[in-house]
């Protein structure tokens, strides 16, 4: 391929990418306005000023908007947990540190959070496919087992499940108390309730 189809490639690409940003800033923009359901793909395709084909070529279902907000939160997460500064850390203050990325991500925008979290639940997705955050957790806790600092009993998807179980559980609670416990220190507590549980006793 010549410099001058790289570059055209690489312009179209940056345009592609453009696109579809401006569509998706957008109709976060009438979701926290409106609310998901009351929000059409006119109306977000009117705002980005692009044609309704145009929104369908980037995202196929209004629902993949919400599957992007998660893919984004999941994506910070995921950075974190290949830092190598957060993988010096003991493996419970690497759990912590995840949860709190994940919560800090959430709490930053209460309104599209719940949005997210709705209409999560109510896509049935959870019920399709097991969360990455599952294996996530896993293999961070795999390390921690290689590494001592858990029981060797202790089975590392059972727990990541617990992780992952708990976190829904108290983002469901959360959303329904605005004035109650943030979710991070909500999180936090039940990491440590699990690890007194798993922990070596020896480490």
């Amino acid at each position: 391929m010549s410099d001058r189809s790289v570059e055209v490639v690489g312009r179209q690409e940056r345009k592609r990418l453009a696109t579809r940003k401006s569509i998706f800033d957008s109709a976060i923009h009438l979701f926290r306005e409106k609310g998901y359901q009351a929000t059409t793909v006119e109306e977000i395709a009117a705002k980005a000023d692009v044609a309704k084909a145009t929104f369908f070529k980037h995202f196929p279902k209004k629902y993949e908007l919400i599957e992007e907000m998660i893919k984004q939160r999941r994506d910070k997460i995921e950075l974190a947990a290949v830092d190598e500064q957060v993988g010096q850390l003991a493996i419970r203050d690497q759990v912590r540190y995840l949860m709190t990325v994940l919560c800090q991500s959430i709490e930053t925008d209460r309104a599209l959070a719940i949005i997210a979290l709705n209409e999560y639940l109510c896509s049935g997705e959870m019920l399709k496919d097991e969360s990455p955050m599952i294996e996530l957790f896993h293999q961070t806790l795999k390390r921690g087992k290689r590494g001592g600092e858990l029981r060797p009993d202790v089975s590392t998807r059972v727990v990541a499940r617990m992780l992952w179980s708990y976190y829904l559980e108290s983002y469901i609670a959360w959303s329904r108390d605005e004035q109650g416990q943030s979710l991070e220190s909500m999180i936090l507590e039940g990491v440590e309730v699990i690890f007194r549980g798993i922990e070596d006793a020896g480490t």
